[in-house]
């Protein structure tokens, strides 16, 4: 895929569920106005997220173009803060609230209040699994799972390898043919990280990345070494650098493991697990609390107990996102591949939807095309620069 489809095929990442009517416009107004169109109560999860920032800044443009005061909050990857900020929106009386859900069970008191007062909610990013809202203007998780695992399996010729004995030929080989007579599978070792295993959304991405994976653990390219459940692949932590945190750990406690189980792949499905991951291959583990003797050393140079063995060789990394840290990684070879998922392509259809519903207009839910997710490796790197999305310099 060329740098510039990939990031169409971003831009184009929408699983749109909108409650909509060809009725009548929304009443028109001055772009930049904020003089009677109404004001929106914007509830994201967190700014440690470019995802989440760079999405609402976006949003926030564009509704403000369209004439609205916009209330926009982020909820420190905290639930029931969300939750309360919703709740707190609507004492206030916006007209109209847009939230991308940490948890939809948390929210539920918040949208059903929503409901009694007549206020329109509209899903952004994320759906609200279970909860009845006017719109949804959102990623499929799915998807993105998929996508992660196929750029994994495409990429797994670059991955380390573990030689293990096979009991049969290769599919190459063929009898009386020098060398087949000990011939070997090469399987590479796969852990795989997500989020919380209690977050749906999380949970259905990861159910489609092992979904994805499985003819090649079935034909032993692949061994899922670490992860091989949604409660094992789970790092941990409630926000974001939680998670980084976490992952960071994990990976650092794999590396230092026995050889023989020493993953050669790394699957990180999500953006602050990706970050965490690139930070325990690309810097050193810091020290325990009280040494202050002996530096501890890099996974990379790390006795693993005996003094001849070679260090391990750094995983590839698949991930998510696009931060600065994800993207520098991508540049330097750190990351093999990120998933991008484009926010700034649900902005529209997320202010199509607030106007509509502002307009009395309703429909039946109408899902809309579903596009692959755009797979970003380091050649795509300048596109991603020119799309305005990051700059140099951050990089």
């Amino acid at each position: 895929m060329t740098p510039s489809r990939a990031l169409r095929a971003a831009a184009a990442l929408v699983a749109v569920t909108v409650a909509l009517a060809a009725c009548s416009p929304a009443p028109a107004t001055a772009p930049g106005s904020n003089d009677g169109a109404g004001v929106i109560g914007v509830s994201l999860p967190t700014t440690a997220d470019a995802l989440w920032s760079r999405g609402g800044d976006a949003l926030s443009r564009e509704l403000s173009a369209r004439g609205y005061r916009v209330d926009l909050q982020f909820a420190a990857s905290d639930a029931r803060t969300q939750a309360a900020q919703v709740q707190n929106m609507l004492t206030k009386s916006v007209d109209a609230v847009v939230v991308a859900p940490l948890a939809s069970g948390d929210l539920s008191a918040s949208i059903a209040a929503a409901d009694e007062a007549g206020v329109p909610v509209v899903a952004f990013g994320r759906s609200l699994d279970g909860l009845d809202v006017g719109g949804a203007v959102a990623f499929d998780a799915a998807a993105l799972g998929r996508a992660q695992a196929e750029a994994l399996l495409a990429d797994l010729a670059d991955a380390p390898r573990t030689a293990t004995a096979s009991s049969s030929p290769s599919p190459a080989a063929t009898p009386g043919t020098p060398g087949t007579e000990t011939a070997e599978a090469e399987t590479a070792r796969v852990a795989v990280l997500s989020g919380a295993d209690s977050d749906a959304w999380e949970v259905e991405r990861y159910a489609a990345a092992l979904a994805a994976l499985q003819p090649a653990v079935a034909d032993g390219r692949i061994e899922i070494v670490s992860g091989a459940t949604p409660e094992a692949a789970a790092v941990g932590g409630r926000t974001a650098q939680a998670q980084a945190d976490a992952a960071e750990e994990r990976v650092r406690e794999l590396r230092a493991g026995d050889p023989g189980d020493v993953p050669t792949t790394v699957l990180a499905l999500g953006d602050a697990v990706t970050r965490g991951v690139v930070t325990a291959l690309t810097t050193e583990a810091p020290e325990a609390e009280g040494e202050t003797a002996t530096p501890t050393p890099s996974p990379e140079a790390t006795d693993r107990g005996d003094g001849d063995a070679e260090p391990a060789p750094s995983p590839l990394v698949v991930g998510s996102g696009a931060d600065a840290p994800t993207v520098r990684a991508l540049r330097d070879g750190d990351l093999d591949a990120t998933v991008f998922a484009d926010p700034r392509a649900l902005v529209s259809a997320t202010a199509d939807a607030v106007e509509a519903l502002l307009a009395d207009r309703d429909a039946p839910d109408e899902a809309g095309d579903e596009v692959a997710p755009s797979i970003l490796r380091a050649d795509d790197v300048e596109e991603l620069i020119a799309s305005g999305w990051i700059s140099a310099d951050e990089l």
